[in-house]
């Protein structure tokens, strides 16, 4: 066999060959390496812009407000879907009384501004559960404004002298006040004092004239659901005072529930007459009632109930606690009392059981407060 041999210079040809090769190669490499590396980081880019933008929606879906639907009367002959175009077989007088006449069958929109849920505090013990009330309505995104009065003197800070007695609810309210100001975004209104006049009546419900219509449930309660409450409070039919038709099965009394229309002369007549109760209220305004089935139940109809719905009483949008055996949700009293004031039914023993629990636990949580000692 013959030997190729090979000269120096096609040697060098060869290497230059093949460097050139391996040259050519990795650069290749490294150009599909970087259109690798470029598209990757771009669809990284793509999936977490997609991720935050869905993120972002979710976010102000929760946070946004829920604006309760317009009741439909049953009555009423519903609008015909899609556009309304004037007929031919009409004069133009005739479309324009047509056009008129379905535009008042839209929904109207509900400035949300000019309607508030309002409380009304007088004493220190009571402001828990109001801010308890407020602070529900908070989480469950009610669109109406929030809206406390309190008496001026809470507000106004006083230098005690040597023999003056301190208030020692005094810190604590205010403390809470302020929680329900920065949390809940309650408006506080301070409501002065006349003489002879017992501070923050209701009569004061008609000195807020800066809204169209306000609406004040009594506590202690608990909110489960706050669109229907508002769509009590924005659909109903207006009336200068409505109060909640009473029901004694259901242990609901009509002040439970108090729709009020603000008016100036309103508030004049109550105040120079000395209108400040409920009943003379009541006796001046003649007020309307209304009927509203799954919007209110009373922990005091579990006493007489048999088998009641479990379902149909915690979707209920307002529970309130007006207990004939015990004082209140706000007290710890003796076990054996518990024990003995505790509904017969296995059923509503049950729902008994826990909305007092649950209310312990919402006190702790918005007010930082544990149940107080009750004293006979």
């Amino acid at each position: 066999m013959g030997k190729l041999l090979l000269t120096s210079g096609q040697v060098q040809v060869l290497l230059s060959s093949a460097f050139g090769n391996v040259t050519s190669v990795t650069s290749t490499f490294q150009q599909l390496t970087s259109f690798t590396v470029a598209a990757i980081t771009f669809f990284l880019f793509l999936a977490g812009y997609t991720i935050q933008q869905r993120s972002i929606a979710d976010l102000q879906s929760q946070l946004k407000p829920r604006i309760p639907i317009a009741p439909i009367s049953e009555s009423a002959q519903q609008p015909l879907l899609g556009p309304q175009h004037p007929s031919r077989l009409f004069n133009p007088e005739q479309n324009a009384l047509i056009s008129e006449h379905t535009a008042a069958q839209r929904p109207q929109q509900v400035n949300w501004q000019k309607l508030a849920h309002v409380q009304i505090v007088t004493n220190h013990h009571d402001v828990c559960s109001t801010i308890m009330f407020f602070g529900d309505l908070a989480h469950l995104k009610s669109p109406a404004r929030r809206i406390l009065l309190f008496p001026q003197a809470w507000a106004m800070e006083k230098q005690a002298a040597k023999h003056d007695l301190i208030d020692p609810y005094m810190d604590i309210t205010r403390r809470l006040l302020r929680r329900a100001a920065r949390r809940y975004n309650v408006e506080l209104r301070p409501i002065p004092s006349s003489a002879g006049q017992e501070e923050n009546s209701l009569a004061n419900l008609w000195s807020l004239t800066d809204l169209g219509r306000v609406m004040l449930l009594q506590t202690p309660g608990l909110v489960q659901d706050a669109e229907a409450l508002d769509a009590v409070l924005a659909y109903t039919n207006p009336a200068p005072m409505t109060l909640l038709q009473q029901d004694a099965d259901l242990s609901l009394a009509y002040e439970d529930l108090i729709l009020a229309t603000p008016a100036k002369e309103t508030h004049r007549v109550l105040t120079t007459t000395g209108l400040h109760n409920l009943t003379t209220i009541s006796s001046a305004l003649h007020p309307a009632y209304l009927s509203s089935p799954h919007t209110i139940a009373s922990i005091g109809s579990l006493h007489n109930a048999i088998h009641p719905n479990k379902t149909t009483f915690l979707e209920t949008s307002y529970i309130r606690f007006n207990d004939p055996k015990l004082p209140g949700p706000e007290w710890e009293v003796d076990y054996a009392r518990v024990v003995q004031a505790r509904p017969k039914d296995k059923d509503a023993d049950w729902l008994w059981t826990k909305m007092y629990g649950e209310f312990a636990g919402r006190r702790y949580d918005i007010c930082g407060l544990g149940l107080e000692a009750w004293r006979e």
